[in-house]
């Protein structure tokens, strides 16, 4: 499990916030889960140093995680292509 630091807007103002995951995706869907962050503006794995920029609004992707039973666990993954 990876950590990664989440910088986020909650109530106007900008935070980070620290998150545990095994990808990225599953750090967004942390920060989705989470009622009072509005926006979403980058991650970094403090491991690794990759950086994602989004500079998003997420409540879109809030409603759509709703609609999502709550007992379905959420699994990403990567695959390599041949090209890799």
């Amino acid at each position: 499990m990876d950590e990664y630091l989440v910088k986020v807007e909650i109530n106007n103002n900008i935070e980070t916030l620290k998150t545990f995951s095994n990808s990225v995706e599953g750090a967004v869907d942390n920060m989705v889960k989470l009622k009072s962050v509005d926006k979403l503006f980058t991650i970094l794995n403090t491991d690794t140093l990759e950086t994602w920029e989004f500079e998003e609004d997420i409540k879109k992707l809030r409603e759509l995680r709703k609609k999502i039973p709550n007992n379905i666990e959420m699994l990403f993954s990567f695959q390599k292509t041949k090209e890799e």
